[in-house]
């Protein structure tokens, strides 16, 4: 790097992030002292093995074009490509029916057809992912390419007249020969928040943004909070007792969060206390999780919704869903404690499952850590094998790495350093 790119990056690294005051999912501070390690070449190695794969990411996000749901091979219902729609995974042809209808449930069997380019769901997935891989290398490096791109990404989705997404999921999940769209297909908008909310943080203070974006965004995430509060799809799925209703209260509540309207977080942690109350026994098992043939999956997910809401009450003072417990002695916490000794691969799993990736429980290890100012997990997070995977797992631990090492870092590696 010339002396000129040098002093520029130590400037940007030196100058912090103070115009953000604070973000949903992720820490402020964490991405900092990360964003420093990196500057000053000290990171550990799980960190820059991390920040590698991230950089790759960004650079394959560089070459997409811009998506948008009108780019889907089917019409939705209502007739308008600018409504978002998906087909639910797990629902197949019945193939003693001459047109295969209604279809089929198979639990844990993803049908192909709810993948593809056709729907939107996969696409999604990609263009979240892609606005916060795009973001995060901006944030950690400094190089405008990557905020122009996941600016345009925004504004693509969000924003321009003739690409925009509807703020609603009228149509997500649908069942063929059963329903459009189901309450189910509101989890299909948890990136929304995860990904999304903290992203558009951060890029707010990145040149180029306009005002006229951030006014363009904040009315897209305004009209579809309301439509997340009024649905009668979103309101069944406020009530469900498992993972879903975890994540609408995560999802939610993040997006609340992001246009400042803090009684609604509240509401949504008060929510969450009745999804505990539901979801978890004295021991910490997850009986509805635990039901599914990826009971594994499953078990994680729904800890991972909770963790998150958990993160964000703490932080905006709306809240302590960490020490809850409800009155079977069930918590958060028991529930995590039951889930950790399955971060180590070696040990059985007892419950019917169809897959597992066990590296996927260290980040809410972690992030309980951090959040309560413990070390009671840091022997698991220091002992995973981060290059142990096969197949279609490796995404998910790359994640699971991303989400421990670079967005965030471990308690005990912070102790050690103060």
């Amino acid at each position: 790097m010339k002396r000129a790119g040098i002093l520029a990056f130590a400037l940007w690294v030196c100058s912090g992030f103070s115009q953000a005051t604070e973000l949903a999912f992720l820490s402020l501070s964490d991405l900092q002292q990360v964003k420093q390690q990196l500057a000053q070449h000290r990171a550990a190695s799980p960190t820059l093995a991390a920040w590698q794969q991230l950089q790759r990411e960004a650079q394959q996000a560089l070459k997409h074009p811009d998506p948008s749901v009108i780019d889907k091979g089917l019409l939705p219902p209502g007739g308008s490509k600018h409504d978002y729609l998906s087909l639910s995974a797990y629902w197949w042809p019945d193939a003693s029916q001459p047109a295969g209808l209604p279809w089929l449930r198979r639990d844990g069997v993803v049908n192909p057809a709810s993948k593809n380019d056709q729907s939107d769901g996969v696409r999604l997935a990609r263009f979240s992912a892609d606005v916060q891989a795009l973001t995060l290398a901006w944030y950690f490096s400094g190089e405008q390419r990557y905020a122009d791109k996941a600016q345009s990404l925004v504004r693509h989705w969000f924003i321009d007249p003739a690409s925009r997404m509807n703020p609603n999921l009228n149509f997500a999940q649908g069942v063929p020969g059963i329903a459009d769209g189901r309450h189910t297909g509101v989890l299909d908008g948890r990136y929304f928040a995860t990904r999304v909310v903290d992203a558009l943080q951060l890029l707010r203070t990145s040149p180029g943004w306009q005002a006229a974006d951030q006014q363009g965004v904040e009315r897209w995430f305004r009209d579809y909070l309301h439509w997340l509060q009024h649905s009668p799809l979103a309101q069944q799925e406020a009530a469900a007792p498992n993972n879903h209703g975890s994540w609408y209260c995560t999802q939610l509540a993040g997006i609340a969060w992001y246009l400042g309207d803090d009684a609604a977080v509240r509401a949504m942690v008060t929510l969450a206390r009745g999804k505990i109350d539901q979801q978890i026994r004295a021991d910490g098992s997850q009986p509805y999780e635990l039901a599914r043939t990826r009971s594994f999956h499953y078990s994680y997910f729904n800890l991972q919704a909770l963790t998150a809401l958990a993160q964000l009450a703490q932080k905006s003072g709306n809240g302590d869903l960490w020490h809850y417990q409800n009155a079977q002695g069930g918590s958060l916490l028991a529930a995590l404690a039951a889930l950790a000794p399955y971060s180590d691969p070696v040990k059985p799993w007892p419950w019917k499952n169809r897959d597992r990736v066990s590296q996927r429980i260290i980040p809410l290890l972690s992030l309980a850590d951090n959040s309560l100012h413990q070390t009671r997990w840091e022997s698991a997070i220091a002992r995973t094998d981060w290059t142990a995977f096969s197949g279609s797992a490796r995404g998910a631990v790359e994640q699971a790495q991303r989400d421990t090492w670079l967005i965030s870092l471990p308690y005990g590696q912070k102790k050690g350093q103060q």
